[in-house]
């Protein structure tokens, strides 16, 4: 078996997530090469991985072009790592796959749920045993004071307005190419993290509270064990047809103690790097899958409980609560 070839795209400064990411490769084979690759040459986490390519903009990016930077790279897996592309390589995943590149990408219909949160708001308030946060397109259909403004496509973080009285709202809105309105609701956040087989089951259920978060991303995070929750969460990713490989989902507990969903991302996020220390082996699974080693994949992994995240002034650590377990500082 070839070591495997890893295109890592987006890098921008997710220099922990590659890291957690090149030792899940290592752990399949040592040999296996993480290759970060960006538009930006200069991106902040360029000159700090093992591999390095720029790469054009999603939008200007030919098929053919790609096929050739794929067979001149000897690329055999790709990982997408931002919102804004996951269509990209959905629509590219099957002529992949025909020269033997492995997509780890939900399908246009999973994606047509996840990247629309009106559209996913709908799907969920019907089939899911969570109820999603009321999502509306005007503010006034909404039973709240308080709103929360955001961008109805892909992520958007650093758009998003929050606690706003209606006039606000509707101000804030100009803002935005496509806002969606939801009710602002006091409580704390969490991130649910999973991998979607290729047969549309979950492997694992981690949760870890979102204790710091820092224009949508959390800077502080910390797993822990809600087996009823995992379950109902289990349950709501796998009602989506069409979602594969690791998926994100972020929720709301109300100060009742309801949890609601806010939304899905099917890719790895920014505080994802725990997620795959705590026992969530997305990547060895998705090398594992690809190479007709399924069976390997456990359905239930073990958990590391009480692992943390903490990213203070750029640099990342993981702090585990077993000193025998205990993981370095990661830039």
């Amino acid at each position: 078996m070839k070591p495997p070839v890893l295109l890592f795209t987006s890098l921008s400064n997710k220099h922990a997530l590659y890291c957690a990411v090149n030792r899940q490769a290592k752990q399949f084979n040592p040999a296996s090469i993480v290759m970060g690759a960006d538009s930006n040459l200069e991106c902040p986490a360029s000159s700090k991985v093992d591999f390095f390519v720029q790469t054009p903009e999603t939008e200007i990016w030919k098929e053919a072009d790609l096929v050739s930077f794929c067979e001149k790279y000897k690329i055999t897996h790709i990982i997408p790592t931002r919102d804004g592309e996951l269509k990209f390589w959905s629509d590219h995943a099957a002529k992949l796959s025909s020269l033997g590149v492995s997509t780890m990408i939900s399908n246009q219909q999973g994606l047509s749920y996840c990247l629309d949160k009106y559209s996913c708001h709908q799907l969920l308030s019907t089939s899911s045993p969570l109820q999603p946060i009321a999502t509306a397109l005007n503010p006034e259909d909404l039973k709240s004071n308080r709103f929360v403004v955001k961008e109805r496509y892909g992520s958007g973080a650093t758009s998003i307005g929050i606690n706003l009285g209606l006039a606000e709202a509707k101000n804030w809105a100009q803002k935005i190419e496509n806002p969606v309105f939801q009710p602002y609701i006091e409580g704390r956040e969490l991130s649910a993290e999973t991998w979607v087989d290729r047969l549309g089951k979950c492997h694992g259920m981690l949760l870890r509270w979102r204790t710091k978060v820092v224009k949508g991303e959390a800077f502080q995070s910390e797993v822990f064990q809600d087996p009823v929750l995992e379950r109902d969460l289990i349950q709501c990713v796998e009602n989506i047809p069409g979602i594969r490989g690791h998926c994100l989902t972020q929720v709301k507990i109300n100060t009742e103690g309801v949890p609601q969903i806010i939304e899905m991302n099917p890719r790895l996020g920014g505080a994802s790097p725990l997620a795959l220390h705590a026992g969530l082996n997305s990547i060895l699974w998705f090398l594992e899958e690809s190479h007709g080693l399924a069976e390997k994949i456990p359905n239930s992994p073990a958990t590391r409980y009480g692992s943390k995240l903490l990213n203070e002034n750029g640099m990342v650590q993981i702090i585990d609560p077993f000193p025998s377990r205990q993981t370095k500082s990661e830039e």
